[in-house]
C-alpha cells in the first residue's frame, strides 16, 4: 500500500500531516537500518524473490479515496511473506522496500513527490518489522518451513501486515483530509482484507513448496495472487462507478437546487415590474386615478417596463456567453472618456434620485482603443449601476480612468455596502448574491457583474473586485487592451440592437420627417405602439397585419423603410423579405428593411440578415434606438436607391 502520486505537495499538507509523515519516515528509516542484513545467504533465491516482488508491485490499483492523491494497492505482499518465510526478516525487509519503490516509480501516471516515495518505503519498513516480530513471537520458523507449524504464526503475520500497512497509510490520508483515521481505514481499506488473506496465503503456500524443492509447483501459486489483483481491479472499478454515480447524483441535486433558485429569482424579478405595469395600467384604464397623479402612473409603468427589458437583456447576454456565441463588433477608434460619459448619462437619473455624487477622475489624455464601444459602455454602465444600488443615499462614487502603456484602466469606487471576505471570490459568478433570495435588500438577477467579467475577458482584458469588508465600500477595476483585432465597418453596421444598454430617456432623438415606413406585425398592440413611436417623430406610417397584405401595400404605395415582424401566421417575415428581394420591381426589391422581433438570439439575428433584412431589432425595443435605426435606413434610401447595410 502506497500513497499515490499527484495531489498535495509537502507545503500544502496540514501541519499535523507533516508531523505525522516526518515521524513515520524517521521511524521507518531506523527500522530499516536495524534490519539491514550482515550476509546474503541463498543469493539466487534472494534475487528471484526480489524480481517477483518488484513485478507483483506493478499489479496495482488506484483506490477511489477522498484525496487528490489517492492511494495504490498492489499484491507485492505475497512475495514479501514468501521472503520472510524462506529468507528471514532482514532480507525480506530489503525485498519489501524495493517492491514499494518499484510501486512508486513503475507504471505511474505522474511522478511521485519524493516525500511520498520515502514515506511509503518507511511505512513498508515499519510494516515488515512489525510483521517479523509477530511471526517470530508466535513461533514461526525461518528457512525451514513446516506447514503444520505455520498456521498460527502465519495468520498473525498476515493480520499484522494488513493492519499496520493499511493503518499507516489511512492515518496519512486522515491527517491530510481532516477525517478520522478509523473512518478512512474502515471505508477505504477494510474491504480489501479478504483478498489480502487469499494472496498472502498463496504466497505462504508457495514458500512451503519451494522449501520442499517443488519450484514449478510454486509457480502455480501465482494464479491466486493474480486473481486477488483482478479482484482488486473489479472491486475498485465498482467503487469508482459508485463514486461517479454518487457524484453525478450530487451534481444533479445541486443543479436542481440551483435551477429552483434561479427560477425563483427570475420569477420574482420579472413579476415585480410586471405587477407595477399591470397595476398602474389597470387603474388608468378604469379611470380611478386623479389627473394630477397620471404622471406618477406613467413614470412607474415606463420605469418598470425598462427594468424588465434590462432583465431580459441580461438573460440573453448570459445565454450568449454560456453558448459561446457572444459577438463583439470591434471598432478601432473607441473614445474611452466619451464612452464612460455616455454610460454616466444613463445612470445619472438613478444617482440623482439617491443624491449620489459621481466624480470622474481622468488624468491626462486617455485616447482611443480598439473595442466594441457599446459593450464597453455596457461594462461601465453595469459597474455604475451596481455602485449606485449598493451605495447609501447622499454617498459618492468615483470613476477613475488611466492610460497605461498597453492597457486602459477604468475603476469604479463606492463607499457603500461593501463585500465580505467570504463572498468576494464569488462576486463575478452568475446568479450569486451575498444575501438570501427572500431576505435580500436589493433586486436583480445577480448577472450584472458576471456579464461584466465575460465582456471584459472577451476583449482580452481583466477585471477584479476589492473591498475592505462589509460597510467599507468596494472598488471594481477593469483593464482593457489598447490594441485588438477589429471588425470591418460592414460587420459593425450589421450588429443587433438588442444587446445594448438602454439609453437615457432625455437623449436627443433623430427626426423621421418625410419618411414613409411600413410596419408589419400580426399583433395589434405591438403594431400600434411602434406606429405611435414613429408617428410621434414625424414619420408617415403604413401598417399591415400579414406578409401578404404588406406585399400588396409595397406594390401600391411608396415606402422608404420596411419594419417587419418575423413570427406571423401563414407567411413569416423571412418568407416576406425573400419574396421582396426576388421581386421584379427594383425599388421594392432594394427597400431597406429591419426585422423587429422577439426572437433575439444571435442565430436569429444571423437568420434575419441572411434572409435579406439589413438590421435585426429585438423586442422590447428602446424607442430611441428604433427611431435612430429607421432614420439611418431612411436617409440612405432617400439619398441613394438600392442601399443596404451590413450584409
Amino acid at each position: 500500500m502506497t500513497v499515490n502520486a499527484g495531489g498535495l505537495s509537502w507545503r500544502e499538507l496540514p501541519r499535523t500531516a507533516q508531523l505525522y509523515a516526518s515521524v513515520v519516515i524517521v521511524s521507518g528509516t531506523a527500522v530499516f537500518l536495524q534490519f539491514w542484513p550482515d550476509s546474503l545467504p541463498r543469493p539466487a533465491l534472494f534475487a528471484t524473490l526480489l524480481v517477483i516482488g518488484c513485478v507483483m508491485s506493478t499489479w496495482k490499483v488506484t483506490l477511489p479515496i477522498e484525496l487528490s492523491s489517492g492511494s495504490t494497492l498492489s499484491v507485492s505482499y505475497a512475495a514479501d511473506l514468501m521472503a520472510l518465510l524462506l529468507l528471514g526478516p532482514r532480507l525480506a525487509m530489503i525485498i519489501a522496500v524495493a517492491g514499494v519503490i518499484a510501486q512508486c516509480t513503475v507504471h505511474v501516471k505522474q511522478r511521485y513527490p519524493i516525500y511520498r516515495t520515502v514515506f511509503s518505503a518507511a511505512a513498508e519498513a515499519i510494516t515488515m518489522g512489525a510483521t517479523s516480530l509477530v511471526y517470530q513471537s508466535l513461533g514461526g520458523s525461518m528457512g525451514s518451513v513446516v506447514f503444520l507449524e505455520l498456521a498460527k504464526p502465519l495468520v498473525g503475520a498476515i493480520g499484522t501486515y494488513f493492519c499496520v500497512n493499511t493503518g499507516l497509510v489511512a492515518a496519512a490520508i486522515a491527517f491530510s483530509t481532516h477525517r478520522s483515521v478509523w473512518r478512512v481505514w474502515r471505508d477505504d481499506f477494510l474491504w480489501s482484507g479478504a483478498s489480502f488473506m487469499v494472496a498472502a496465503s498463496a504466497g505462504a503456500c508457495a514458500a512451503v513448496v519451494i522449501d520442499r524443492g517443488d519450484t514449478w509447483v510454486a509457480v502455480l501459486m501465482l494464479a491466486p495472487v493474480y486473481v486477488a489483483y483482478r479482484t482488486y481491479q473489479l472491486f475498485v472499478g465498482r467503487l469508482d462507478l459508485l463514486e461517479r454515480e454518487r457524484s453525478a447524483r450530487a451534481s444533479a441535486e445541486q443543479a436542481n437546487r440551483l435551477k429552483d433558485q434561479f427560477l425563483a429569482i427570475v420569477s420574482h424579478e420579472l413579476r415585480t415590474p410586471l405587477n407595477a405595469v399591470l397595476g398602474w395600467a389597470d387603474i388608468l384604464r378604469r379611470g380611478a386615478l386623479e389627473p394630477d397623479r397620471h404622471e406618477r402612473a406613467f413614470r412607474a409603468i415606463y420605469d418598470s417596463a425598462r427594468r424588465q427589458a434590462q432583465l431580459i437583456d441580461e438573460l440573453l447576454d448570459v445565454s450568449r456567453i454560456m453558448s459561446g456565441k457572444l459577438r463583439l463588433e470591434l471598432s478601432p477608434e473607441i473614445d474611452v472618456q466619451d464612452t464612460v460619459a455616455r454610460a454616466l448619462e444613463i445612470v445619472q437619473p438613478a444617482a440623482d434620485a439617491k443624491r449620489i455624487q459621481i466624480v470622474t477622475d481622468a488624468r491626462g489624455p486617455v485616447g482611443t482603443i480598439c473595442a466594441d464601444g457599446c459593450r464597453v459602455q455596457q461594462i461601465v454602465w453595469n459597474l455604475l449601476t451596481n455602485a449606485i444600488k449598493f451605495s447609501s443615499d447622499g454617498g459618492a462614487i468615483r470613476i477613475r480612468i488611466r492610460r497605461e502603456p498597453t492597457t486602459v484602466e477604468i475603476s469604479v469606487t463606492d463607499g457603500g455596502q461593501g463585500i465580505s471576505a467570504d463572498f468576494l471570490p464569488f462576486v463575478f459568478e452568475s446568479f450569486r448574491q451575498a444575501e438570501a433570495a427572500t431576505t435580500r435588500r436589493q433586486g436583480g438577477l445577480g448577472l450584472g457583474l458576471s456579464i461584466v467579467k465575460h465582456l471584459v475577458e472577451a476583449h482580452g482584458g481583466s477585471v477584479k473586485a476589492e473591498s475592505a469588508g462589509e460597510g467599507q465600500g468596494a472598488t471594481f477595476t477593469v483593464r482593457l487592451p489598447i490594441v485588438a483585432m477589429c471588425a470591418t465597418p460592414a460587420e459593425a453596421a450589421a450588429a443587433t440592437l438588442s444587446a445594448r444598454p438602454l439609453e437615457s430617456p432625455d437623449a436627443p432623438v433623430a427626426s423621421l420627417n418625410g419618411l414613409s415606413v411600413l410596419v408589419v406585425d400580426d399583433d395589434e398592440e405591438s403594431r400600434a405602439i411602434v406606429a405611435e413611436y414613429l408617428t410621434g417623430h414625424q414619420a408617415v406610417v403604413l401598417t399591415a397585419t400579414s406578409a401578404g397584405q404588406a406585399f400588396d401595400v409595397l406594390r401600391r404605395e411608396h415606402v422608404d423603410v420596411l419594419l417587419a415582424d418575423i413570427a406571423m401566421p401563414e407567411e413569416d417575415g423571412y418568407s416576406l423579405i425573400r419574396r421582396i428581394r426576388a421581386s421584379a420591381s427594383g425599388e421594392t426589391a432594394t427597400i431597406p428593411a429591419a426585422a423587429l422581433t422577439s426572437f433575439a438570439r444571435d442565430e436569429d439575428r444571423q437568420h434575419a440578415l441572411e434572409a435579406g433584412f439589413h438590421l435585426h431589432v429585438a423586442k422590447p425595443v428602446d424607442p430611441r434606438r428604433l427611431v435612430e435605426a429607421i432614420a439611418t435606413l431612411g436617409r440612405e434610401r432617400v439619398g441613394s436607391r438600392g442601399f443596404s447595410i451590413g450584409v
